[in-house]
């Protein structure tokens, strides 16, 4: 949304000074606080109940239907299409952070899509983070017990938390929900603070739920998920000699309801439809930071923070290209069947994953472990491995113009190149279909990252292109910023200024002044909270120059330009 903070945490001021209004208004009492020590009394009803049961048929693939069901026919978000992964490459090698080529086939499955358009992943969550899970609500003994999710209240509008009827806590964790994330103030408050037994365990837990400076701290700034939420508390209740009974045990109903559904990851597909038309490509940087709140490091599996769908991917490229994988013998572990790839020579012997140390690359890279599914007929061997991901494509509004004469200014820095990478191997095709008698307008791309000599993806792709583009648009250029190459860092807002005379020459379109929005069209793509507002100050900057008028006219222009969709944004915060 339009949001650049915390939803969640606005919300939850809202609540707080809201609620108590309402309740006033309507003469009702007021709830107990978080801090009162009757509060623990008042435990939650839960929304969902588990069914543990002895099934003929359980899921435990992350699968999205049922395979007796009616078969799928259009793909969508619900109804994801398991899309064989075609090809993977790293774009950096030798720099400090893995940034992926990802490219599936659609072929045979219906779906088009556009330059401009993103194309949705449903990830699988990594061995380690389940089982860390899993240990700490005390299901690792049973992760693999048959269960059905089923709604308490027979009259809800969803009856069933899952796409399927059963499944397991394992498969639950590993693919239908988002466990990674950290633990929104408001649910500690209402769904751990009152399963909270020893004065150490609210000690510690109502400051988080009651104050959002400290949650900020402590929650956000560590990013404690679920899991590492309730060790915290389990590792002050042990400081504080709290008997193993009473500490804090969380029901597996609560995980369920803090836990939401694990979500597709959108990318801005970095191909064009109409080059390739059944392999759109991802182009994605792998996340992973160290958390700076204090005791991050030292608590189990320390203070490293991955991202959820850039390692999975990473995990799908490591698969492909024959990184260590083992068979999960279907024989001996029928419910955890599939191909554990894992860089840890203790795994899968090792019954918690979460408890051996991870193994690093030279980048300083933690190696995640993922149980993968193989595309059936293949195996874990290597030269016979293959893997597909769950996909789909959303349409987008992020559009070249109908018209090829019309010139188009690409701001794209670091994966913000996706999108327009699509539109550069479109306007080439064109160039290369026209020939030199006819005239396309002007395309020029900024481009930006740390330096040259590591960083500079799709580099000779790239200059191949624009060659081919300048033939029907001799103005066309690639203009770059890399930001480490120097003492004082340079980005492309920077370059736009450098290059003022040439982007309003652009921006003219062969009109002798502008006299209101261009003409042209402009794409920034990249991040929303620094770069695209300085993108669009330093365009204003150089308008307001050229044509003699206020920035706050330019800026004007600028506004109008995005409700003509003439500038375009696909960022991200």
């Amino acid at each position: 949304g339009d949001d650049d903070a915390d939803i969640e945490e606005d919300f939850a001021r809202w609540k707080e000074v809201t609620l108590p209004l309402i309740r006033k208004y309507l003469g009702s009492s007021t709830p107990l606080q978080s801090g009162d020590d009757s509060a623990a009394a008042a435990l939650p009803e839960p929304t969902w109940k588990i069914l543990e049961m002895d099934a003929k048929k359980v899921w435990t693939k992350g699968e999205f239907y049922e395979e007796d069901a009616e078969p799928v026919t259009s793909f969508d978000g619900r109804h994801p299409y398991l899309a064989p992964v075609s090809a993977t490459s790293e774009l950096t090698p030798n720099a400090d952070r893995h940034i992926l080529h990802v490219e599936v086939d659609l072929a045979g499955s219906g779906m088009r899509y556009e330059s401009g358009d993103h194309i949705g992943v449903y990830p699988t969550n990594a061995d380690e983070e389940v089982d860390l899970l899993l240990c700490a609500l005390g299901l690792l003994d049973k992760a693999d017990t048959p269960i059905a999710v089923r709604a308490t209240d027979p009259f809800a509008a969803q009856q069933s938390l899952f796409p399927v009827d059963t499944t397991t806590y394992r498969a639950a964790f590993r693919h239908y929900l988002e466990i990674t994330v950290p633990v929104p103030r408001a649910q500690i408050k209402s769904l751990v603070v009152p399963f909270a037994r020893s004065a150490a365990a609210r000690s510690f837990l109502c400051p988080l739920a009651d104050d959002k400076d400290a949650h900020a701290a402590v929650v956000t700034t560590g990013c404690l998920s679920l899991a590492r939420l309730v060790n915290a508390v389990h590792q002050v209740e042990q400081q504080a000699g709290v008997s193993a009974e009473e500490r804090l045990q969380l029901p597996v109903e609560a995980a369920f309801e803090l836990c939401p559904r694990l979500q597709a990851r959108l990318y801005s597909i970095s191909s064009s439809g109409k080059v390739n038309p059944e392999r759109p490509s991802i182009t994605a940087v792998v996340l992973q930071y160290d958390a700076k709140a204090e005791g991050a490091s030292s608590s189990k599996m320390g203070s490293r923070r991955c991202g959820v769908a850039t390692n999975y991917l990473l995990g799908a490229m490591r698969y492909l290209r024959g990184d260590r994988a083992e068979a999960l013998a279907p024989e001996n572990q029928a419910l955890r069947a599939g191909c554990l790839l894992s860089e840890n020579t203790s795994l899968p012997g090792a019954a918690d994953a979460s408890a051996v140390d991870a193994v690093r690359d030279r980048k300083d890279h933690a190696l995640q472990s993922f149980t993968l599914q193989p595309v059936p007929g293949t195996s874990c061997d290597h030269g016979e491995r293959a893997l597909a991901l769950p996909v789909f494509i959303r349409r987008s509004q992020f559009r070249l113009p109908a018209d090829p004469s019309t010139p188009i200014i690409m701001i794209g820095p670091g994966t913000g190149l996706a999108p327009m990478r699509g539109f550069i191997q479109e306007r080439a095709q064109l160039a290369r279909e026209w020939g030199a008698d006819r005239e396309m307008g002007t395309a020029l791309l900024f481009f930006g990252a740390r330096t040259e000599a590591l960083d500079y993806m799709y580099r000779a792709e790239l200059e191949a292109r624009f060659s081919e583009i300048q033939k029907v648009a001799p103005q066309s250029r690639i203009i770059t910023a890399f930001s480490r190459d120097q003492p004082q860092k340079i980005y492309v807002q920077h370059r736009l200024i450098e290059h003022a005379e040439l982007v309003y020459q652009t921006l003219l379109c062969g009109q002798q002044k502008l006299g209101g929005p261009p003409r042209a069209h402009v794409y920034v793509c990249g991040d929303a909270k620094s770069m695209a507002k300085d993108v669009s100050k330093a365009l204003a900057s150089l308008i307001a120059e050229r044509e003699g008028v206020a920035e706050e006219v330019a800026s004007k222009w600028v506004s109008e330009m995005r409700k003509l969709s003439r500038y375009q944004e696909d960022v991200w915060s």
